[in-house]
C-alpha cells in the first residue's frame, strides 16, 4: 500500500497524477503529447473518444469503426509510455446537434441510442470505463432542440444505469445551475450522481456549486486559487465530498496547436496547488501542513479517479 505522504516535499508532488479528460488523435502530436504529460508528471490519462467532425458518422457502422480507432490509440499509448490509460466511448451530443439538419430528428436521435448502446458493450467487455462524452450542446439552440436534447440525455442515462456505467457529460456553462439540472435529470433516470461526472467544470468544487455531481475541472488560469477557496476539506477527510479530478480537454488538433490545454497543464498545476495550499494565510494560502496536502492530492490523483472508474489494470 503506498503512503501518499512520501509523495509531497514541499515543493513538488512525486505522486500519481490523472488527467481525466484528454483527447489524442493519430493526425495531431499523438504520442508525443502522451510522452509529453508523462515527462511532466503524470501518470494516468482517461482518454475520451473523439469524433471526426469534418466527416460525421452517418451508420453504426462508422461509429464502431471510430470506437475501435481510439480503442486501438489507447493500446498503442500503453505500449510506448508507461501511462496507465482509460478510455471513455459515446457519442458526442454535438454531433447529434449537427445531425438534426442532415439526418433529421429521428435518424439522428435512433443513430446517437444505437451509439450509446455499442458503448455499452464495449463496457460489459471491459474495454472502457465509462460513456462519454453525453449530454446537450453547449452553444445556444431553439427550444425544441434544448428540449429534445434533455429528453434525450434522460435516456441515455436509463439506459447507463442498466449496466451500472459511469458517465462524462458534455454541457453548457450556466454555472451552479447547469450543476443543478444535471442533477435533476440524474435523479429523473435513476442514474447515481456518484457515477456522473461534469465534464470541463469550474473551478468552483463547493457543494453549493456543484449540487453534490462529481466534476473534473478544467485547469487553467485561476483554477488553483478557487479550488483552493471552495474545497470542504473537512468533507474530504469524512470521505462525503463527491470527487474532484483535474483535467486538460487537450484536443490534439493540429489546426489548433495546444487547445484547450496543453498535455503538461495537470503535472505543472498539481504543483501550483499543492505550493497554494502550504502558504501562509497571510501569504495568500491555505496553511496546509504535508500531510493535509498530500491527502488531499492523493483524492484528486488516485482515489477519486479508482472510485469512478476503477483501478488501471
Amino acid at each position: 500500500m503506498e503512503d501518499p505522504n512520501q509523495f509531497w516535499d514541499g515543493e513538488k508532488w512525486t505522486g500519481p497524477i490523472t488527467d481525466a479528460h484528454m483527447h489524442l488523435d493519430r493526425k495531431g502530436r499523438f504520442l508525443d503529447a502522451a510522452l509529453d504529460f508523462q515527462n511532466s508528471g503524470g501518470t494516468r490519462l482517461i482518454l475520451v473518444h473523439k469524433p471526426n467532425f469534418s466527416q460525421l458518422p452517418v451508420s453504426v457502422d462508422e461509429v464502431s469503426a471510430a470506437y475501435e480507432e481510439t480503442l486501438l490509440i489507447a493500446e498503442e499509448v500503453r505500449k510506448s509510455t508507461n501511462i496507465d490509460i482509460q478510455v471513455i466511448l459515446g457519442p458526442h451530443p454535438v454531433v447529434w446537434a449537427h445531425q438534426l439538419e442532415s439526418l433529421g430528428e429521428k435518424t439522428a436521435t435512433e443513430l446517437h441510442f444505437e451509439s450509446i448502446d455499442l458503448a455499452l458493450s464495449h463496457f460489459e467487455m471491459g474495454q472502457c470505463v465509462g460513456i462519454g462524452e453525453i449530454g446537450r450542446p453547449h452553444f445556444p439552440v431553439s427550444s425544441e432542440v434544448w428540449d429534445s436534447a434533455n429528453q434525450m440525455l434522460e435516456e441515455v442515462l436509463r439506459r447507463c444505469a442498466n449496466h451500472n456505467a459511469p458517465v462524462q457529460f458534455h454541457v453548457e456553462d450556466r454555472g451552479a445551475i447547469t450543476c443543478q439540472e444535471l442533477s435533476e435529470i440524474c435523479a429523473r433516470a435513476n442514474f447515481p450522481l456518484s457515477l456522473a461526472l461534469r465534464h470541463y467544470a469550474p473551478a468552483d468544487v463547493s457543494s453549493n456549486f456543484t449540487s453534490n455531481l462529481p466534476v473534473t475541472v478544467s485547469m487553467g488560469r485561476g483554477s488553483v486559487e478557487k479550488i483552493a477557496k471552495t474545497i470542504d476539506f473537512e468533507s474530504v477527510l469524512e470521505g462525503t465530498h463527491s470527487p474532484v479530478l483535474m483535467e486538460t480537454d487537450y484536443l490534439d488538433d493540429p489546426r489548433r496547436p495546444g487547445a484547450v490545454l496543453g498535455p503538461r497543464t495537470v503535472p505543472k498545476r498539481t504543483n501550483e496547488l499543492g505550493r497554494h495550499l502550504q502558504r501562509s494565510k497571510e501569504e495568500g494560502g491555505l496553511g496546509w501542513n504535508h500531510q493535509e496536502i498530500s491527502n488531499f492530492l492523493w483524492h484528486i490523483h488516485r482515489v477519486w479517479p479508482d472510485t469512478l472508474y476503477g483501478e488501471c489494470r
